[in-house]
């Protein structure tokens, strides 16, 4: 089986990124996938996400999906609240454009099965030796470093019972494949493995750092055997590693853009390729590190 991964595209509005979209659709064509799966934070704008993945559906294949904080940040003007967007409207603007949200069920492919969670963070990535009290990460700020999900994430539970929450739903849907699954692939936005997170020995960067993901995930799919691939999003330095039998990568794009004549070659390097065979998870040119490190950022707060 082949996959195409990628993740953070942060789509400009008003068709600012189409070159983009177009690039990689392109992209994953030329790589002709079973399963093109895309981990999470197109846009905070729900007009925005539906558009993306239009343009972004590939017919060949399955496209799958997994929303990031980003797609379920509130929009101002609107009164959903993150929970109906993660719990029905990006499942709705998934369906309507041809890609399969994973949080709201798994994709079952032969005997490999996609199971998908926005996944979140508890704190458990934080570095104990910072000695930073905790209330510091509970209140998404530290000495003027703000965690943006403080303003735009409204769920009704702290982010350790929102973790706990999520984290159940990935146990009753790996309990509940059907008993032909030998191999499951874990598609998340946060990250379920510590390892997989970059720390730079400054701040506020070690700061932010906590709230890449939780170790309790992760757990979860070392306890199943039948796990053999994680793909996340979320961070925007790009790593691989591997825990026990499991293959992790992250695959950001990021907030960077390259100029037009670089662009599909920075396609290139963003969309990870992964060969799943009876010898084992094959990831070859898969490109580490900051994609946008040297390039001009694009602003999309508003």
């Amino acid at each position: 089986m082949k996959i195409a991964a990628i993740s953070d595209l942060h789509v400009l509005p008003d068709d600012g990124d189409k070159e983009l979209l177009t690039s990689i659709k392109r992209r994953v064509e030329e790589i002709a996938p079973d399963v093109f799966v895309i981990a999470g934070d197109i846009s905070d704008r729900i007009d925005v996400l539906s558009d993306s993945l239009s343009q972004l559906k590939v017919e060949s294949c399955s496209n799958l999906y997994v929303a990031g904080n980003h797609d379920v940040w509130f929009e101002d003007d609107k009164s959903t609240t993150s929970l109906d967007k993660y719990s029905r409207s990006v499942g709705e603007v998934c369906s309507k454009n041809g890609f399969k949200h994973l949080p709201d069920f798994p994709h079952i492919d032969g005997n490999t099965a996609f199971v998908g969670s926005i996944g979140w963070y508890d704190y458990s990535f934080r570095r104990f030796d910072l000695e930073i009290p905790l209330e510091y990460y509970e209140q998404k700020e530290y000495n003027g470093a703000v965690w943006y999900d403080l303003f735009k994430i409204d769920w009704d539970y702290s982010d350790v019972e929102a973790t706990d929450l999520f984290n159940r739903k990935l146990e009753y849907d790996l309990s509940t494949l059907p008993e032909n699954i030998n191999n499951i692939v874990y598609v998340s936005h946060h990250l379920p493995f510590r390892e997989l997170t970059v720390y730079k020995d400054r701040l506020p960067w070690d700061f932010h750092s906590a709230f890449m993901g939780a170790q309790s995930t992760g757990k979860i799919l070392e306890r199943d055997q039948r796990v053999i691939l994680s793909v996340s999003g979320h961070s925007h330095i790009r790593n691989m590693v591997t825990i026990g039998g499991i293959t992790a990568i992250t695959v950001p794009l990021g907030y960077g853009r390259p100029d037009q004549d670089k662009l599909d070659s920075f396609v290139n390097d963003a969309v990870a390729v992964i060969d799943l065979s009876k010898d084992g998870t094959s990831i070859p040119d898969f490109v580490k590190g900051d994609l946008c490190a040297d390039l001009s950022y694009v602003a999309l707060r508003r």
